[in-house]
């Protein structure tokens, strides 16, 4: 049980678990008491969680600040965790997005958004989704002229997200967005990035040995499409 668990820690330990759940109690609050209330919160966590029952969030279920009856952890009398008892949290309670380029034509993007801000839009009745805006932007990095855009919708239980970039030499920002309310609400803005032209400048035969090196580390020569220049739909691609 997880009260019984719970009735194992020190003050101490119990609360640290207190923090990884959401709460701030006073320092001086009475242990039963603290504990009863880690499990009102331990228990509404994992049902609002099992709630969402999506792929995402079972495929990340190790990784929840929540406990389980089975997985309550036991710190020891003193309180403090072993190193093999810290994990990093799956979300560190602000919205943000992050976006990586993976080769010419894809990019992969991750994101973060608060429970403060999950909740909020679990409960709302005018909430109408979550979407993730593709910024193809015009010069420079930091010109922010939107050249081109095009709109992914996601799920709150969402956290990542594989995109197809349809322009070559181009800037990408992502934002991540939600509707609520009737109007559209800006959660956070990635980081820009520019995409290459998405070929080699000379054969693999032609090249010396550190840019033979370079070629074999990257994988390039497995990949099963044209990857000195070859036109498709009008463009080179990898």
């Amino acid at each position: 049980m997880i009260r019984a668990r719970l009735e194992e820690l020190t003050l101490e330990g119990l609360l640290l678990v207190a923090s990884r759940n959401g709460l701030e109690p006073d320092p001086d609050i009475d242990p039963e008491r603290l504990i009863s209330q880690l499990v009102e919160v331990i228990h509404e966590n994992r049902e609002e969680r099992e709630s969402a029952n999506s792929t995402t969030v079972r495929i990340q279920q190790k990784k929840f600040a929540v406990l389980y009856e089975d997985e309550a952890p036991v710190f020891g009398r003193g309180g403090a965790p072993s190193a093999d008892e810290m994990q990093l949290p799956l979300h560190y309670e602000t919205n943000r997005i992050t976006l990586m380029l993976r080769d010419p034509h894809w990019a992969y993007t991750y994101w973060d958004l608060s429970t403060v801000k999950a909740r909020e839009y679990r409960e709302s009745t005018r909430f109408d989704g979550l979407f993730l805006r593709v910024l193809q932007l015009d010069g420079a990095e930091n010109d922010l002229r939107i050249q081109d855009s095009f709109e992914i919708p996601v799920q709150i239980e969402d956290s990542s997200w594989y995109i197809y970039l349809p322009q070559l030499e181009a800037y990408y920002r992502i934002q991540l967005v939600a509707r609520n309310n009737h109007r559209r609400e800006l959660l956070a803005v990635s980081n820009q990035v520019y995409v290459p032209r998405g070929r080699l400048p000379f054969q693999p035969e032609d090249m010396d040995p550190h840019h033979m090196a370079l070629y074999e580390l990257c994988g390039m020569e497995y990949l099963e499409v044209p990857p000195f220049g070859d036109e498709i739909d009008g463009r080179s691609r990898l």
